[in-house]
């Protein structure tokens, strides 16, 4: 509905921002998996470099890499809804700062798939869900 109160071409971008953040959330993880696993060659030489020493010592390959932080994010998320809204702002920033951080040190996922995760999350919060928010402003009246 927002949409419509403002002008066309701010709207219209806004409308192809969200169209392009559907597409990084859904299709970002998959096809860093694809071509790190299958089509490496794909990838320039310089940045193949880079992702093979940030995954030198990750044990697990990057299907199970990508679950693992694609189930801490949610968990992160979850834990982010139920605190009240000053506490759970701070869990989510907190906890995906230092979860990130120690996965990374711990040597269970590469910085990259970090990134990968990071931007997933981002594009996916920018999307709107209007069932959601139209259940939850019910529930609150």
């Amino acid at each position: 509905m927002d949409d419509y109160s403002t002008r066309w071409l701010v709207a219209s971008f806004i409308r192809l921002l969200r169209c392009l953040a559907l597409l990084v959330a859904t299709f970002l993880p998959a096809l860093y998996i694809a071509l790190i696993s299958y089509n490496d060659e794909l990838i320039p030489l310089d940045l193949i470099l880079t992702v093979g020493e940030s995954r030198e010592r990750v044990p697990f390959p990057p299907l199970i890499e990508a679950m693992i932080m694609e189930l801490t994010l949610e968990m992160l998320r979850e834990a982010g809804i139920r605190l009240p809204s000053p506490i759970g702002q701070t869990v989510g920033i907190v906890g995906g700062i230092v979860i990130g951080q120690a996965v990374v040190q711990a040597g269970i996922v590469s910085n990259v798939m970090v990134i990968v995760v990071a931007f997933t999350a981002i594009s996916s919060f920018i999307f709107p869900n209007y069932d959601m928010s139209a259940e939850y402003y019910c529930y609150c009246l």
